[in-house]
């Protein structure tokens, strides 16, 4: 499972708050930047919850 995001995301931080060891603000690129290439199995579910917590239904994941 990988996780991806729309580019209408308007990068207000919250998945970063919610789940730190997912996401970071790159202030220098004015994005999100996903700190994991493939969820590992123990956060798996953060990843499923990052899905529906997000604002504005940027985040989605992908299946391998």
């Amino acid at each position: 499972m990988k996780i991806a995001i729309k580019d209408f995301c308007i990068r207000c931080g919250l998945c970063e708050d919610l789940y730190p060891e997912l996401y970071r603000i790159n202030y220098e690129k004015d994005a999100i930047d996903i700190l994991v290439e493939e969820v590992p199995e123990e956060l798996r579910e953060k990843a499923r919850k990052s899905v529906a917590d997000c604002a504005v239904t940027a985040i989605y994941l992908v299946a391998k």
